[in-house]
């Protein structure tokens, strides 16, 4: 459905510029904290459950992949927005010349190791990757480009970045659900509304002269507010999820480590971006903390 780009459609040649070897990284490494952040989540749900064997763990190289293609392919759609402004342009891979090629090649690949990883699971795995890729094609893409449609780009963001990933783990491993997966599924609608929230005030200059959110719609003073309220909500459920009991000690490491991420949205000043070294900072150590735990009880239990 978006292996095969209609440059009419999504991308135009708008930079004289062609791709050299460095640029390739990008392709690659642009989104990796995304990517990562699929793998936490996944890994989470099936360490809490113990449901991680060989072959959930390719069911989590599956999901990384999936998650890959979806950033990337966004940023295949907004080449010709992201050609009008300088630091998006070099931000951007797919605003080169010449680009395309190396698209054709990694994402067949991509999705095909994706597809086999779901296959595992029969029609239900099926059904959940044509979702995922369903959901890819129609947030980015036209006609429906929903991210250029003010709430839809809201929605979209908080149920599939991070919500759908630990959702997808827990319909096709069939475990029972407990107290904790009803507030992780809450706190992740929330964090992917959050950073949404939190991406579009940080380019709310640009994406007021080339493209069309819910940012530009209602202004960077209420999404400032409403990314403060959802922040908050997030952080107050889950203080009552840890006095409650119903959060493991194995969660608590991941929260100490994204408490400066909270503070600096409530410390900095309202035009001040988001520090993208602390985000990648926290994403790292949260994937080495979940890998030690996936390969330790991977250890501990084959």
């Amino acid at each position: 459905m978006f292996i095969q780009v209609s440059s009419g459609e999504c991308v135009a040649m708008v930079s004289a510029e062609s791709v050299h070897p460095a640029h390739l990284r990008a392709l690659f490494i642009n989104h990796l904290d995304a990517v990562l952040l699929t793998f936490v989540i996944g890994a989470l749900c099936l360490v809490l459950h113990d449901a991680l064997n060989l072959q959930t763990f390719f069911l989590l190289i599956g999901m990384a992949l999936i998650a890959w293609l979806a950033f990337a392919y966004n940023d295949l759609c907004d080449a010709p927005y992201d050609a009008q402004d300088a630091k998006k342009r070099r931000r951007n891979f797919f605003t080169r010349q010449g680009s395309l090629r190396y698209w054709y090649i990694a994402a067949p690949f991509a999705l095909s190791v994706a597809a086999l990883a779901f296959l595992q699971f029969g029609a239900r795995g099926l059904l959940l990757i044509g979702i995922a890729l369903l959901a890819v094609w129609a947030y980015s893409a036209p006609p429906l480009r929903l991210k250029s449609r003010p709430l839809f780009d809201l929605i979209m963001h908080a149920l599939f970045v991070q919500t759908f990933p630990y959702l997808l783990c827990l319909y096709l491993t069939g475990v029972a659900w407990q107290p904790i997966d009803y507030l992780l599924l809450t706190l992740f609608f929330l964090s992917s509304l959050s950073a949404q929230l939190e991406q579009q005030a940080r380019d709310y200059k640009v994406d007021r002269r080339t493209d069309r959110n819910f940012t530009t719609q209602v202004g960077l003073r209420t999404t400032i507010y409403m990314l403060k309220f959802s922040t908050a909500l997030l952080v107050v459920l889950s203080l009552v999820g840890v006095i409650f009991g119903v959060v493991p000690l194995l969660l608590y490491p991941l929260g100490l480590v994204c408490i400066p991420l909270v503070w600096h949205r409530f410390a900095r000043r309202a035009a001040q971006p988001r520090s993208e070294r602390l985000v990648w900072t926290v994403g790292i150590l949260a994937a080495l903390y979940v890998g030690g735990v996936c390969a330790y009880w991977l250890v501990a239990n084959l």
